[in-house]
């Protein structure tokens, strides 16, 4: 989404033709993206070869065998990239499996024993589950990723790394559903990206403006069922008063909310990034 706005002030003769730009700012990056991907392919394949027919991602624990939000996160992006690989067989929805697995009373950390992974396999006619742990530390995260039949029998394993950037922490903490426990990410599990109704520039501060300044608002903000724009929080400032002018501006933004797979609106977090540039007038 870009946006153009000229400032109307007298600092701006000097200047000239002032340039916001807004748009939604993906915590994936395009390495890191391919690199998903190219895991998520290379499991489709083993998938294929081994004839299964349906297949279930459950949460990716830690170590310790916690279920977290960043586990949760791995586990729906390759959910997701295997749906979108899948030619011969079907990836079960994350979030609707999530409702049925409270149906049943069995939590992730259940499905570590290998007569609940079958009750469980059973329920949601899977024939395969991808099981994961996830070491998560600030810089990186190591994910070992095994696929194993109904059984619990191990058919493939995959040992995946991530060199983590900064902005992966715009994507938390998750919005969380209160009852079913599932987390919605914009973009995965079938849960779709918010829209601009009303999203209006945020103004040049004076500051900037006096001092010639340009720069990057990077912020982290919950959307919520109505498409208002709460809890934001400032991950990357550059100073001059820039920051303050993009909360602000937020308050009166409307959007139309992000929907889940059952087509109704959730809670969702996402990066927004505001751009700052002046265009300076030819002599």
């Amino acid at each position: 989404m870009q946006q153009t706005k000229t400032a109307h002030r007298t600092a701006s003769r000097a200047v000239g033709a002032l340039i916001i730009c807004l748009w939604f700012a993906s915590p994936v990056w395009s390495d890191a993206d391919k690199d998903r991907k190219k895991a998520a392919k290379s499991l489709a394949k083993e998938i294929e070869q081994a004839q299964f027919h349906k297949v279930y991602v459950p949460d990716f624990l830690d170590l310790s065998g916690t279920r977290t939000e960043k586990g949760c996160f791995f586990a729906s992006t390759f959910s997701t990239n295997l749906a979108k690989d899948a030619r011969n067989f079907a990836v079960v929805n994350r979030i609707q499996a999530q409702k049925q697995l409270n149906e049943l009373h069995v939590s992730t950390q259940d499905l570590q024993q290998p007569e609940m992974l079958s009750k469980v396999a059973q329920a949601l006619s899977a024939d395969a589950i991808l099981v994961g742990s996830a070491a998560i530390h600030v810089k990186d995260v190591k994910l070992s990723l095994s696929l194993r039949d109904a059984s619990g029998k191990e058919v493939h394993s995959l040992a995946y790394e991530e060199k983590l950037q900064p902005a992966f922490e715009t994507s938390f903490p998750a919005s969380e559903d209160l009852n079913t426990h599932a987390y919605y990410f914009p973009g995965l599990d079938d849960v779709s990206q918010p829209k601009c109704i009303y999203c209006p520039n945020p103004d040049y501060s004076d500051e900037a403006r006096r001092n010639k300044f340009e720069g990057n608002v990077l912020m982290s903000v919950t959307i919520d069922e109505k498409g208002a724009v709460r809890n934001v929080r400032v991950v990357q400032d550059p100073g001059n008063g820039l920051a303050q002018q993009s909360v602000e501006i937020l308050k009166k933004w409307r959007m139309e909310p992000s929907h889940g797979p059952d087509g109704s609106p959730v809670p969702i977090r996402v990066s927004i990034e505001t751009t700052f540039r002046l265009l300076h007038e030819r002599p």
